[in-house]
């Protein structure tokens, strides 16, 4: 296995997966969605200089295979969306909405690759 996947060239992508199913390896996956929270800092020269801080919020999910083999990415991390904490209910739904849109594109690409993988929404 170490030589196929040396052979295949990890990116670090779901694209690695992809690959590997392709070239005959059977592949399950499960998937942890997450919230990751930070603060983007920006300067405005309309506010006196004054720095900017705005809470966020990335909408994220962890790829991992189950009983991944020696060679394989243990652990492939995605960004689906990112929206400002301060948001109101609608625009919540909205971005969430939008990151399960996108993982349906994903999870659409990994079956069709024969890749089993558990489906799980924001």
């Amino acid at each position: 296995m170490a030589n196929q996947a040396s052979a295949i060239g990890f990116q670090g992508r779901l694209d690695d997966y992809i690959k590997l199913a392709k070239s005959g390896k059977s592949i399950r996956l499960q998937t942890r969605l997450y919230r990751k929270w930070f603060k983007e800092v920006s300067h405005s020269n309309a506010t006196d200089d004054l720095d900017i801080e705005m809470d966020k919020c990335l909408l994220m999910a962890d790829f991992s295979p189950i009983n991944a083999e020696q060679g394989m990415p243990e652990k492939i991390t995605k960004a689906y969306m990112i929206s400002t904490i301060n948001e109101n209910e609608i625009d919540d739904k909205t971005t969430c909405h939008i990151a399960n849109e996108r993982l349906r594109m994903d999870y659409t690409r990994l079956k069709e690759a024969d890749i089993l993988i558990e489906e799980k929404y924001f």
